[in-house]
């Protein structure tokens, strides 16, 4: 009985231990992950810069993306030409990003990575520097311009580690990171990070794999607490990085406790001894079983709540991703083109008809002043959109003349406080202007209307052959816009000798 009580007891410390352990390595993995996502953010937008100036351009948004991660606040990038490298190191001080000379360490690891004739687009390394250890991650791509484009984080890992003691500081388990050099590349005693880890003291000669295959564990004497403890070792591969996870995790030992009882009662009561002893025995099993299940249902909770978090992590940068892409859509649609255009037509009005001149100013006005509006959630009233499109048409009629026809608007007055994306309908007239032929002898014929739970946009086809920057951002802009809401009913193309394009109508933004 004693023997069998000894057995299940080491049991539970096994498994207490070994849902310890994967509760931390669940953390620090994703904590990990999150720490280099910054870079996949950047690597998901590259698609759409065709050369170094857009890069360059949209260089504010790339490294919020880059940065985007709390505990995170150094990156770099270096753009190569035919000419030369542009090199540039980034300093995020909370909310506020810094544009500083690129350090030497970085500058060297950087050259290295542009020369190395290979295939691989990620690459990472440890950098001593002073007194502490720096993991550089690296991302090289090629732009349509032929130019190369390497982008990274340097990770200062004693701040790195300053943030980990604040990640599941109640937990049961104390986790360290080993390169492949079996170097700390993270240690709960800051001191050790970069330095060489010693072998460890054995209190059992056994060396256990887990159900995983890639995962073991065995019992060593803490060096920290000079206490017996499970150390589980499993595979960490980051960004290119091999490393080993190491967690150490307490072990339960209730024997001596029970040996005691079992003297205790041996010599007061050996009659009743093997009575008291069943009595433990099945005592011990039920609250095993309880406490098991308590420790599940823990785990599980625990479990369930880092999942929520990881969501809401993902549903906050899309939301964000969200917002860049609107932002910059709205930016292209509201161009010095058009001011410049609209300038243009005010001078050949004003001493033409002065009246007309003045209805003109007030109208662009009102234009400039609708798109500085905030709508922060993206939509507009149908009649919103309205008003603003018939002042922008208004100054589009000056400029075009009888090229243009008077636009047809049947509108249901049920539709009018629903709601549409944003500059939606400017959009849309804007690219039936830009992408058709207007003259006297083929004017171009453009109306908005209800038809059931769509506005529809449509004008005559009569397409020119002269466009440039087709690059489909208004419809982009609106698709994504849609897709964001959860509504997929968004649709355009060509109808016979027409384009129609179905906006569905939205709730009412309130």
């Amino acid at each position: 009985m004693s023997g069998k009580l000894s057995k299940r007891t080491e049991q539970i410390s096994i498994d207490l231990a070994t849902k310890n352990y994967e509760l931390k390595s669940n953390i620090i993995r994703n904590e990990f992950n999150g720490f280099v996502q910054g870079v996949n953010n950047v690597e998901a937008i590259l698609p759409q810069f065709q050369s170094k100036e857009e890069f360059i351009k949209q260089q504010g948004i790339v490294e919020a993306l880059l940065l985007s991660h709390q505990a995170i606040n150094k990156g770099w990038y270096a753009i190569v030409t035919q000419k030369d490298t542009a090199y540039k190191a980034i300093q995020k001080n909370k909310n506020t990003y810094h544009r500083d000379p690129i350090l030497k360490y970085q500058k060297d690891w950087i050259k290295n990575e542009l020369i190395a004739n290979d295939t691989i687009t990620r690459a990472g390394k440890l950098v001593s520097v002073a007194d502490t250890l720096h993991w550089l991650v690296s991302s090289k791509y090629t732009l349509p311009g032929g130019e190369v484009l390497l982008f990274g984080l340097d990770i200062n890992l004693k701040e790195l580690q300053r943030y980990l003691w604040g990640v599941d500081s109640t937990g049961r388990a104390s986790a360290s990171v080993i390169d492949g050099h079996g170097n700390y590349v993270i240690n709960p005693v800051e001191k050790l990070i970069g330095t060489k880890m010693q072998a460890p003291v054995m209190l059992s000669p056994i060396t256990r794999r887990l159900k995983d295959s890639i995962s073991t564990y065995e019992i060593v004497l803490s060096p920290i607490l000079e206490i017996p403890v499970f150390r589980y070792y499993t595979p960490l591969n980051i960004s290119s990085m091999k490393w080993t996870m190491i967690l150490d995790t307490a072990a339960l030992n209730v024997d001596e406790d029970v040996k005691d009882i079992e003297k205790y009662l041996m010599t007061m009561f050996i009659s009743a001894a093997l009575i008291i002893l069943f009595l433990i025995a099945w005592a011990q099993a039920k609250w095993q079983r309880e406490f098991m299940l308590r420790q599940r249902t823990e785990m599980k909770q625990q479990e369930l709540s880092i999942e929520k978090q990881a969501l809401s992590l993902v549903a906050e940068r899309q939301q964000k991703d969200n917002a860049l892409l609107q932002l910059n859509s709205l930016k292209q649609k509201v161009n010095p083109h058009f001011l410049f255009n609209s300038l243009s037509s005010l001078n050949a009005l004003i001493e033409k008809s002065p009246e007309l001149a003045k209805s003109f100013v007030v109208k662009l006005s009102r234009v400039y002043r609708y798109v500085l509006e905030s709508y922060p959630n993206g939509l507009a009233t149908v009649d919103d959109e309205l008003r603003f499109v018939n002042e922008y048409f208004f100054l589009q009629k000056i400029r075009f003349g009888d090229a243009l026809e008077p636009m047809e608007i049947n509108i249901s007055d049920a539709h009018l406080e629903q709601s549409i994306p944003f500059m939606g309908l400017q959009t849309l007239i804007e690219n039936a202007v830009k992408h058709n032929m207007l003259s006297k002898a083929k004017p171009l014929k453009i109306s908005i209307k209800s038809i059931g739970e769509h506005i529809v946009v449509t004008n005559n086809l009569q397409l020119r052959n002269d466009v440039r920057d087709s690059g489909r951002q208004g419809l982009n802009y609106l698709q994504s816009t849609y897709a964001y809401f959860g509504c997929e009913q968004f649709k355009y193309g060509e109808e016979g000798s027409l384009y129609k394009v179905y906006l569905p109508l939205l709730k009412s933004v309130g």
